[in-house]
């Protein structure tokens, strides 16, 4: 049986968010073990999304993101866009743009947004 200072460790972390994960480690099985350990790792991933992306919605910087989580900004920044990143690289592969015309488009988009801006 191997309970005790992993799931103690894991309700600690989210206690403050009254958020807990129960991992249940009673099995002799490393293979059972693993799958437990992996679904509180993708619950705790889950939960550290979604306060990364409160607080940059709050104007948290990315150096302190990054220094929450124990990482440099441009790793937080890298790890918590990645999605975006691969987004973004799979529509520039489907469109039919030269880089060029892409970044002017863009140019004019921005151009377009503060145009708006200003006239409110």
């Amino acid at each position: 049986m191997h309970t005790g200072v992993m799931s103690t460790r894991l309700e600690h972390i989210a206690a403050d968010a009254d958020m807990s994960v129960a991992v249940e480690l009673d099995s002799d099985d490393p293979v059972e073990l693993l799958r437990a350990l992996k679904h509180a790792d993708q619950q705790l991933d889950a939960w550290l999304r979604q306060y990364v992306a409160a607080a940059r919605e709050r104007g948290v910087s990315w150096s302190a993101v990054g220094e929450a989580l124990g990482m440099t900004k441009q790793a937080a920044w890298e790890y918590y866009n990645a999605d975006i990143r691969e987004i973004l690289d799979r529509a520039a592969a489907a469109s039919d743009l030269t880089d060029d015309e892409a970044m002017k488009l863009a140019v004019d988009e921005v151009r377009a947004v503060r145009r708006e801006r200003r006239a409110r």
